[in-house]
């Protein structure tokens, strides 16, 4: 009876543990939310995303949106929540001074705003960008 409740006792033991260690190894990841809007720049407030190297933040996504104008026909939107942490508070990204790099001042990640690549940064993900298209003077900013 004795060894019974020792063999007992270390499958409880084991499946406690092996169920714990999964859970220590799980990567936080932005939660997915749907984007799906339209920006017109001939409008006043959004005039000055024609112009190559100027960026705009936007209300949507998780915590904010940056688009990007890369070239007159050409625009980038990213996610302002940080990949490193995306769940704490303060994880938003900003354009830096020199309009190059999207930073996190919470953790100091730094990115490149050309591609979302990661430059310097605890993170292991580069920023999430959504998808873009000009068509008719409207740029549509979405994910699938």
């Amino acid at each position: 009876m004795k060894n019974i409740a020792s063999k007992i006792v270390i499958i409880l033991t084991s499946v406690v543990i092996l169920s714990i260690f999964p859970s220590c190894n799980k990567e936080n990841r932005i939660p997915y939310v749907p984007v799906n809007f339209i920006v017109y720049p001939d409008l006043p407030e959004y005039v000055s995303i024609k112009t190559p190297g100027n960026f705009l933040y936007l209300t949507g996504g998780v915590k904010g949106i940056i688009l990007y104008c890369q070239f007159t026909d050409e625009y980038l939107a990213y996610e302002r929540n940080c990949p490193n942490d995306p769940y704490e508070t303060n994880s938003v990204l900003d354009v830096d001074s020199t309009g190059f790099f999207l930073i996190c001042k919470n953790c100091g990640s730094k990115f490149s705003i050309l591609d979302g690549s990661i430059v310097d940064s605890p993170s292991k993900y580069p920023v999430l960008r959504y998808q873009t298209h000009l068509e008719n003077q409207a740029i549509y900013i979405y994910n699938q």
